[in-house]
């Protein structure tokens, strides 16, 4: 039962009950906790410099390089230019006049279909043009004034390798298509390949619209970073119907390859009498994804399977550590920790003969960590077989690194006491 409080005289003084001091020491903690947190949160952001020289200089981890495979048992196609690669390292292992400048025909429509995905919406409407519906050759047969949603043009283009809906796609994305030709060429330079010029949407033979293989492969390599374009290609038959509702076309994919070939998930076929038969065609079996390019081959579907076979049947792709994962601590100096993890910025990966053995895994990193944002690329993992690298990735920090400074160092000090008194059930 609980007693109730004294009756005091009138006018006599109430004494305030007695506060352990334990209690009071708690308190005063707790708010001056809570005071440097919000001091440390809304203050500007105290300079930070970035170790080891900045930036990083070595690209993304995706960088292609070729790899030290040039080996027995390469196997022998038809056709007078190739390359296979593999996707997710982008290394190259064949190549045939790979780097000679040849006609890529319309497995142009690739770059097309890139630059419909990054700068338009599926949604988007596109009326064609008349000089949209005139173009010659492969088509899917649209007439002028003809409505028809983004996505579906782009089935059309992909599968049916409609030359109509090539450039009633650069027109809707470019403006006009001349603007359209200098997108895809900027394009092209900005994922490295530089031997490739266009000067249409959809490949028809001109003297000034040519490729390479290796170019090829690194457009298709992009290409398929994309979800829906993975899905695109990927697809064998597709009914599109225009904006009206008026005209229905039944699409078949011309990549007979996702017929024939265990695995086949893509890309493009092309045909002209300059260019001969082309086609970029791309295997995926477990974690391992190919991509193959012939051009001017004698049989293209005999040749892409030779490369596939011969790629999924010498080669692995290794992992040896995952985006985010901690490899190493460094030490800090100047900083409040003495310590800080690194961790590898995407994952390392490297593509090696099936039966090799012996990865040598080399850091590329400063002796110690200034003040940086956790995040910061301080240096680089490499992957060695023998003496050839065969996989790289960029090393970050994975926490901040906080400078030495009066409101840092308090605010840390007043977090530690926070945190023990927390665990001893203070507060």
């Amino acid at each position: 039962m609980t007693r109730g409080l004294p009756r005091l005289p009138w006018g006599s003084q109430v004494r305030a009950p007695r506060v352990a001091p334990a209690i009071l020491r708690s308190r005063a903690l707790f708010s001056l906790s809570v005071f440097l947190v919000l001091v440390t949160v809304l203050s500007p952001p105290l300079p930070l410099r970035l170790p080891f020289g900045g930036p990083t200089e070595w690209g993304s981890a995706g960088r292609v390089y070729a790899g030290p495979y040039d080996r027995p048992g390469r196997p022998s196609v038809s056709c007078y230019a190739a390359v296979l690669m593999e996707w997710q390292t982008g290394t190259l292992l064949y190549q045939k006049n790979g780097f000679v400048r040849m006609h890529p025909a319309s497995v142009t429509k690739m770059m097309t279909a890139l630059l419909a995905l990054e700068n338009g919406r599926l949604e988007d409407l596109v009326t064609v043009s008349a000089e949209a519906a005139g173009q010659v050759g492969s088509s899917m047969y649209l007439k002028a004034g003809d409505v028809y949603t983004l996505e579906d043009l782009l089935y059309g283009l992909m599968l049916n390798s409609g030359n109509d809906a090539a450039w009633a796609i650069a027109e809707h994305i470019g403006g006009t298509a001349k603007a359209f030709f200098e997108m895809m060429n900027e394009r092209a330079r900005s994922i490295g390949a530089i031997n490739t010029q266009f000067q249409n949407p959809h490949g028809l033979t001109d003297p000034n619209h040519y490729t390479t293989a290796f170019d090829l492969a690194l457009i298709a390599r992009t290409c398929l970073k994309h979800p829906f374009f993975r899905r695109l290609v990927a697809t064998r038959e597709k009914d599109v119907i225009d904006a009206d509702g008026r005209v229905k076309s039944q699409l078949a994919n011309t990549n007979r390859l996702l017929w024939l070939y265990l695995g086949a998930d893509g890309v493009k076929t092309g045909t002209t009498e300059a260019a001969g038969q082309c086609l970029v065609a791309s295997a995926t079996r477990g974690d391992t994804r190919l991509l193959s390019v012939v051009l001017a081959s004698h049989d293209r579907w005999a040749d892409s399977a030779t490369l596939l076979d011969y790629g999924f049947n010498n080669f692995r792709v290794a992992r040896l550590a995952q985006a985010g994962e901690t490899l190493l601590e460094l030490p800090c100096e100047g900083a409040i920790q003495k310590k800080v993890p690194v961790i590898a910025k995407t994952d390392l990966l490297c593509c090696v003969p099936r039966n090799s053995t012996g990865l040598d895994l080399r850091f590329e990193l400063p002796d110690k960590v200034g003040p940086c944002r956790g995040g910061t690329v301080i240096g680089r993992a490499l992957v060695f077989l023998g003496k050839d690298v065969v996989g790289r990735a960029d090393l970050a920090t994975g926490e901040w690194v906080l400078p030495k400074s009066p409101i840092s160092l308090v605010a840390r000090a007043a977090s530690w006491i926070t945190r023990r008194a927390v665990r001893m059930g203070v507060f």
